[in-house]
């Protein structure tokens, strides 16, 4: 989808700020989760500095649908906070904080609807703990924004999208649903290894009759 580059973000922030974002990452990288978290704290109290007293929902500038924002309900900001609350809530899962890690990684995906990847990354977490539907609901969102094109660059998310969705589905007891669902996931990813052994579980279930 084409975006509006001449669409300004109204809350602007420190040139610095990509560069500690992307800092940030890097300390993921290298198990550093801690100092990560204290990184992407910096940027969000700007951002929340910045902003104090505006009550509009926040969005990306980046993300797809910001073209259509309305400003009068809609303030556009800069990718830095999007992926510093991402970061922040990825950082404290590996923490084991998942408790904190959810409403960062809803942030994230509130303020990028259009990201694909934000949205099953929030999935993973319902998905670990058990909680099927949520899990089920964030992927299916995953999906419907990932771009469709098989040779895409959001194959690999949908793909991704419709294994969890697929997952879920045999959680939750429906097999069939589950296995249309794997297989679909195989138009964009061929060769995964994780939709060959769910849809040979699934027969497994099948053929036993559970």
């Amino acid at each position: 989808m084409a975006f509006d580059h001449n669409v300004k973000p109204e809350a602007k922030f420190e040139a610095s700020f990509g560069a500690e974002v992307d800092q940030a990452f890097d300390l993921i990288r290298n198990g550093k989760q801690a100092k990560a978290v204290g990184l992407f704290d910096k940027v969000i109290a700007s951002a929340d500095q910045s902003l104090a007293g505006d009550s509009r929902t926040r969005v990306c500038r980046s993300d797809r649908t910001a073209r259509s924002a309305d400003p009068s309900h809609v303030v556009l900001v800069d990718g830095a906070l999007c992926d510093a609350h991402f970061g922040k809530g990825y950082a404290l899962i590996d923490l084991g904080r998942g408790d904190l890690a959810e409403g960062e990684l809803r942030m994230a995906m509130q303020m990028a609807p259009g990201n694909a990847h934000f949205a099953n990354e929030y999935a993973e977490l319902f998905k670990s703990r058990r909680e099927w539907q949520q899990s089920y609901d964030a992927f299916a969102h995953a999906w419907a924004v990932a771009d469709k094109d098989k040779t895409g660059p959001d194959a690999d998310l949908a793909a991704r999208a419709l294994r969890g969705m697929g997952y879920n589905k045999m959680q939750m007891g429906d097999l069939d649903e589950a296995a249309q669902l794997f297989r679909q996931s195989q138009d964009y990813e061929p060769g995964s290894e994780a939709a060959k052994i769910e849809l040979s579980n699934i027969a497994r279930k099948q053929a036993i009759g559970s």
